[in-house]
């Protein structure tokens, strides 16, 4: 009986815009020949929320990763989610190895703390950012943080580590600093999913009875303006601040602008007034009290704020020095950056099995049980 081998790609803000501007002929391949479904991300539409929901194949009220910035109710103090510290759901590498279904697992990431976050129940973890030193002698000499060259390397190295060790589950998620910096229709934009498509079909070639699934974990738009929730509320009278749900240390991809926050309230009753407020403030598209948005949105109801805020298409929040600022960020973490692709190849399932691109796993998952 050959052995069921899966690999699960996440472009990093993979949209379907960016697809459709590219030549990707190995890509359009895999879809023709399996599915192309049109499905949600998890909102908040970014990287940490995201890639744990695929690779646990669970929504946050479940895996407890709702931000890439935790503030710590209580205390007040606030933190990085950069480590496994706060998850709360075994990864698929975890569950593929006590399912026997796996004698390697692996798992390739660009950022660093997102390998701390998933690299649980994992035989090879690799970071583009910082690769073990066997990595620079087969894959070559790493890549700066900020290039369009470091998910070459990384997608390199996924094809390296198949032939030279073949595990049978592989996780990949890229980074979007091309997308962040260039719209689908820009020459290093359309390059960037070409050569990852060359190295798909790398992939294929050598394995082409492997299962394939591509995703992203979000979109990405240009905005126009920026908001700070907190100064905003302070400014109406209702003593508050706000962390985008965006914010990370990697400031060159974003600017620590995002299209979602949490909004933390020095008065609990004020929420209806300051729900009330944000609503009809231009670029607030939605806003919900705690209860609602857990609910909602399937969010942890003890890892977020007390009230959950979205921007319209073109607004991002942020902290800043004004309360409203003009911009020419590219960002996403709106409901408007949701909408992702999901692409199978040989698999047992069909496109209308998958809504969200957390189905990846769960189905995944499921199949093992």
């Amino acid at each position: 009986m050959k052995r069921r081998k899966v690999f699960i790609l996440c472009i990093d803000a993979g949209s379907h815009d960016y697809l459709t501007a590219s030549d990707i002929p190995n890509i359009r391949k895999l879809a023709e020949t399996g599915f192309y479904q049109h499905a949600n991300a998890v909102i908040p539409s970014v990287t940490n929320v995201n890639n744990v929901s695929i690779a646990t194949g669970t929504f946050p009220e479940t895996h407890g990763i709702t931000t890439n910035y935790h503030v710590d109710r209580i205390t007040g103090k606030g933190e990085f989610v950069e480590d496994n510290r706060f998850l709360l759901a075994p990864t698929l590498f975890e569950i593929a190895k006590a399912s026997q279904f796996a004698d390697k697992t692996a798992l390739f990431v660009t950022k660093k703390k997102l390998l701390r976050m998933l690299e649980t129940g994992t035989d090879i973890a690799v970071a583009a950012e910082d690769p073990p030193p066997e990595y620079i002698q087969t894959t070559g000499p790493t890549e700066p943080i900020y290039s369009v060259e470091i998910n070459w390397w990384l997608l390199r190295a996924v094809r390296d580590t198949i032939r030279k060790h073949d595990p049978e589950l592989i996780y990949c998620s890229t980074t979007d600093w091309v997308q962040h910096k260039y719209a689908p229709s820009a020459d290093l934009s359309q390059r960037h999913l070409a050569e990852l498509d060359k190295i798909i079909g790398d992939i294929i070639d050598d394995e082409p009875e492997r299962e394939v699934y591509i995703t992203a974990d979000h979109g990405m738009l240009a905005k126009t303006t920026a908001l700070d929730p907190g100064r905003l509320l302070t400014d109406h009278g209702i003593p508050a601040s706000a962390i985008p749900i965006i914010k990370d240390r990697y400031v060159a991809h974003h600017g620590n602008l995002g299209g979602a926050a949490y909004v933390f309230l020095e008065n609990d009753a004020d929420a209806p007034k300051a729900i009330q407020t944000l609503l009809d403030t231009p670029g607030v598209e939605e806003a919900y009290c705690a209860e609602d948005a857990a609910s909602t949105f399937r969010l942890h109801r003890e890892r977020i704020g007390d009230i959950f805020v979205l921007a319209d298409k073109t607004t991002t929040f942020g902290e800043l020095e004004a309360t409203v600022e003009p911009t020419t960020v590219r960002s996403h973490g709106s409901r408007h950056e949701s909408y992702v692709p999901i692409i199978g190849y040989n698999s047992p399932w069909s496109a209308t099995d998958f809504e969200y691109n957390v189905d990846v796993g769960r189905l995944f998952l499921e199949s093992l049980r």
